[in-house]
């Protein structure tokens, strides 16, 4: 071989060996892509972990969810019941205040008769039935039903007030529930199902990456071994014709190999910029699991507020349950008061027309009286006239011869009488057209069994 071919090769040789020495740092390239198999392998992992746990939990709160829900529907249930009894009992207070106000109202407009006063009546003031009415007992039995109706929604405000945050919580949940659900089934994938097929493509990278490092390590051996026997050759050593032929073979399979060092080193850069893509997809995947199983937490955490927010409403409704059965039993008290203090009232206008009737009665006797008295008069009138005449003529025939002393008597006129009271009483002087109305309002109210108010 001669001396500018040798050195040739020498020159191509030591070029070809910087060149795969240059490519050894490829090394790097594999050690990061052995980096990502490793950290998305261990993605795999906590990913199937969370991915458990999340289902556990999510699982574990609907169950929960539905309990509290049901509890939370007995509770209102309870509320509703108790609200729908104070409406009926508003209604029926409602019903007998009405009545009062329309027995009042008449008592009113009814007005006592003066000639039941023994006053002057010149200077009596006009009086009606209502001046009879106990108005202090009245609006003392108004007020106490207005004590307890405001006890009534008071409580019913204070029950509502634990209530509510507790059903809004629970609204809430339900809501988050429903939508990391619908996120799930859509965009949170079984990490084993989607991220075993990256991790396959990755694994396949790297053993392709290290086969190909492996080559640039065997060729830059090559050219270091190469190079070495070129410089032996330099220093004097005769050629071996056989070795010469496995010289020039060597260098051949050395010029083709270090054309294709580049293109190897960017495969396998190509390949881990292909993995770190990957990764990238495989940490957005890992990461939407994280924060899927995160917000799952938050919501294990809104259903501890919501068993708590379950004892307090507990409590509050077996006080509610209690006060408003207090409350009832005290409505249904006074409602009684209110509709026999209505009854006395009605009664008590029925009442003042049958004293009205009874004078009419006292009246019709007092004249019955009257009309025999004067009959009586009228007839012992007549009698005594008769009488009269009879003893006239009898003194007339036997008077001269009938000495004076014999009856002192003979001569006394015919007794008179006269018919008064034993006692003093008077029936007041009621107006028959007053006495008549009473009357009639009477036979109204027997007909229909009473006052209609």
């Amino acid at each position: 071989m001669s001396t500018s071919a040798a050195h040739r090769n020498v020159a191509d040789l030591t070029n070809w060996f910087l060149n795969a020495k240059r490519s050894l740092t490829s090394v790097t390239y594999c050690t990061r892509g052995n980096e990502i198999i490793t950290s998305t392998r261990n993605a795999v992992i906590d990913a199937s972990i969370m991915a458990s746990r999340t289902a556990f939990l999510q699982g574990g709160i609907k169950d929960e969810l539905k309990l509290l829900q049901r509890a939370r529907s007995v509770m209102e249930n309870q509320r509703d019941v108790a609200r729908k009894e104070f409406q009926v009992s508003i209604k029926e207070l409602d019903e007998a205040n009405h009545r009062l106000d329309a027995i009042l109202s008449s008592l009113r407009t009814t007005e006592v008769e003066t000639a039941f006063s023994a006053q002057d009546k010149a200077e009596q003031k006009q009086r009606t039935l209502y001046d009879f009415v106990d108005e202090d007992g009245i609006e003392n039995l108004r007020s106490q039903l207005r004590g307890v109706i405001d006890q009534v929604q008071e409580t019913d405000e204070n029950f509502e007030s634990h209530l509510d945050p507790f059903g809004a919580l629970l609204k809430s949940i339900t809501e988050s529930l429903h939508t990391l659900s619908k996120k799930a089934a859509s965009s949170i994938p079984n990490p084993v199902v989607a991220i075993s097929p990256s991790l396959q493509s990755m694994e396949e990278h790297a053993s392709q990456m290290a086969s190909l490092l492996e080559s640039l390590a065997t060729h830059y051996d090559l050219c270091s071994l190469a190079l070495k026997r070129a410089e032996s050759h330099d220093a004097g050593q005769e050629d071996d014709p056989e070795t010469e032929e496995d010289k020039a073979n060597m260098l051949a399979v050395l010029e083709k190999d270090a054309g294709e060092v580049d293109d190897v080193v960017n495969e396998i850069k190509e390949r881990l910029d292909e993995m770190e893509a990957t990764s990238v997809l495989v940490e957005k995947t890992v990461r939407d699991i994280g924060d899927h199983y995160r917000c799952v937490l938050g919501l294990l955490s809104k259903m501890h507020d919501g068993q708590n927010l379950l004892v307090t409403c507990t409590v509050q409704s077996k006080e509610f349950v209690h006060r408003q059965r207090d409350n009832q039993e005290v409505i249904a008290e006074r409602l009684d008061e209110l509709q026999r203090l209505t009854d006395h009232y009605v009664l008590f206008g029925d009442a003042y027309d049958a004293l009205l009737v009874e004078v009419g009665r006292r009246i019709a006797v007092q004249r019955q009286k009257d009309a025999i008295i004067h009959d009586a008069l009228a007839k012992i009138d007549i009698l005594n006239e008769g009488d009269l005449n009879e003893r006239e003529q009898f003194r007339s025939e036997y008077g001269d011869y009938l000495p004076s002393d014999i009856w002192p008597g003979l001569s006394d006129p015919p007794g008179a009488y006269m018919i008064q009271p034993t006692d003093v009483w008077e029936v007041p002087n009621v107006k028959p057209g007053v006495i008549e109305n009473a009357m009639t309002r009477r036979a109204a109210a027997i007909s229909s069994g009473g006052r209609q108010f």
